[in-house]
């Protein structure tokens, strides 16, 4: 298999795994999302220092400090994923599943913005016909809200900015993804030093609690890591439209497990997405088709002439 096709199917089984951590943030609504937010930081440092040592890439983590663009890099990202966690949590837990799912709706195409403005990767007409039919949805989405969507934006924002600094960065994921954990840890580590001693907090809460707490760690890392190795492996645009894949099951969950209402205007703008998900799909697998069958008629000329 193709390093690419490779790269495809690990950002499909990542977005996979977040469509459905609504379900898991959900599980933890009676504790404030700050303290959820700081949990999370903490121990996800916490496995993927595991995950380092394991691997034998605690050399790798080290040499890391000695290179300060790389460090200054690696803490923009950390700032840049920890206001991400901090958004999602908070909208999950305040009702606002669809809300959220609407800003992973719009992030495909900040995705796929990036990737022709900062890689140069070319579209074909149907593909900017689709990404056009996707755009539609999305401002029939904002429409249905009634009010500037800043959640969603702000999930858009933050986590493409993210996929990009992920895509320049040529540092081995699991050394990058501890280390901006680690960036961060401090506070989070102060705030919740803070909460307990102010008896906001009372860690460790009940058994399932604190399971769930400490959980986050390999809920966050896991999903994290895959998508750092899987986006250096596929073209921008191709993790764009894959991107689809979460904010598909966050509509579901939010519709059917926490019945959040939902108009023909929703239903509507999701299936115009969907649409515009097929047509991407199909004329990107004519065109890997035609690239591939070049390629190999290239190679048959190149080996007849040697004959």
């Amino acid at each position: 298999m193709k390093e690419s096709a490779r790269g495809a199917i690990v950002i499909f089984l990542t977005y996979v795994l977040w469509g459905i951590l609504p379900v898991y943030w959900k599980a933890l609504a009676s504790i404030n999302s700050s303290e959820i937010l700081a949990h999370r930081i903490v121990w996800s440092c916490v496995f993927s220092f595991i995950l380092v040592a394991a691997a034998r890439k605690t050399r790798d983590f080290v040499s890391l400090f000695r290179n300060r663009r790389e460090l200054v890099t690696l803490m923009v990202s950390s700032v840049v994923v920890t206001g991400n966690w901090g958004l999602y949590i908070w909208a999950v837990n305040s009702g606002k599943i669809l809300e959220s799912s609407l800003g992973y709706f719009i992030n495909p195409l900040i995705s796929i913005l990036l990737g022709t403005m900062v890689f140069k990767e070319r579209l074909s007409m149907i593909q900017w016909l689709s990404i056009g039919v996707a755009t539609v949805g999305v401002c029939a989405e904002v429409v249905e809200l009634g009010h500037f969507p800043f959640v969603s934006l702000g999930l858009a924002l933050l986590f493409g900015i993210y996929g990009l600094f992920k895509k320049l960065s040529a540092i081995e994921s699991t050394v990058a993804f501890t280390v901006e954990t680690l960036l961060i840890t401090p506070f989070a580590l102060l705030w919740l030093i803070w909460r307990q001693s102010s008896g906001a907090a009372h860690f460790p809460y009940d058994l399932w609690t604190t399971v769930l707490l400490i959980g986050t760690g390999i809920a966050t890392s896991m999903p994290l890591i895959m998508f750092a190795w899987g986006v250096k492996r596929s073209a921008m645009t191709t993790v764009g439209l894959i991107q689809y894949t979460s904010p598909i099951l966050m509509f579901i969950t939010g519709t059917l497990v926490y019945h959040e209402p939902v108009s023909n205007v929703r239903l509507l703008s999701f299936t115009l997405i969907w649409i515009s998900i097929i047509f991407f799909t199909v004329d990107s697998f004519l065109r890997a088709k035609k690239v591939s069958r070049t390629g190999q008629q290239q190679k048959c000329n190149r080996i007849r002439r040697r004959k």
